[in-house]
């Protein structure tokens, strides 16, 4: 008799944990994302190849970080890289992160599927992403969440020069195939 106790004691604690597990999991991120600005203007679709978004980038990056203490850089190719050099030892070892760009709600972009690498050594996400958040000054636009594997990127709220804004349509890497709408505001 006493172990049909046991058994329907132990089953119940399993169900609370089973029960509890489901509720964390299945509950919504807390992560609020930004609200795209509505701006009216004309908007033209711009059809660009990897090369000329490496040079915009970049010298976006440039102006933005010019004042960060850790310094690195953003290419694309067969997915979206970012390398950096991180001090260990008293040297400078490389640290690359490579994702898959996917294009969001708003036409944002979001980089998933991460892939990072410390020297030679696979490293673990969370641990890379988190030091990323923690250490690399990044424009208020670009949201790392290292408990989701993801970088966010705020594309419709980038405003460049002249009240210009971008969204992402196309990003095709395999095809090298880029397309980007750009609306220019009227008054």
């Amino acid at each position: 008799m006493k172990w049909k106790v046991a058994f329907f004691g132990l089953l119940a604690i399993n169900m609370v944990i089973v029960v509890s597990l489901l509720c964390l999991i299945l509950q919504p991120s807390s992560t609020k994302l930004p609200t795209p600005k509505a701006v009216k203007g004309a908007t033209f679709l711009v059809h660009s190849s990897k090369e000329d978004v490496n040079i915009l980038l970049n010298d976006y990056l440039k102006e933005k970080t010019k004042n960060s203490s850790l310094s690195y850089r953003v290419w694309i190719d067969d997915r979206v890289y970012v390398a950096s050099q991180v001090p260990l030892f008293s040297r400078n070892v490389d640290l690359t992160v490579s994702f898959v760009p996917k294009i969001v709600k708003g036409g944002n972009l979001e980089l998933r599927d991460p892939d990072l690498s410390l020297g030679e050594w696979q490293l673990p996400v969370n641990y890379t992403l988190s030091y990323l958040q923690k250490h690399a000054k990044l424009p208020d636009e670009v949201m790392i969440e290292p408990d989701a594997h993801r970088i966010y990127i705020d594309l419709a709220n980038i405003q460049l020069k002249n009240g210009y804004r971008i969204t992402a349509k196309e990003f095709d890497l395999e095809h090298d195939k880029i397309v980007f709408a750009l609306t220019v505001p009227v008054k």
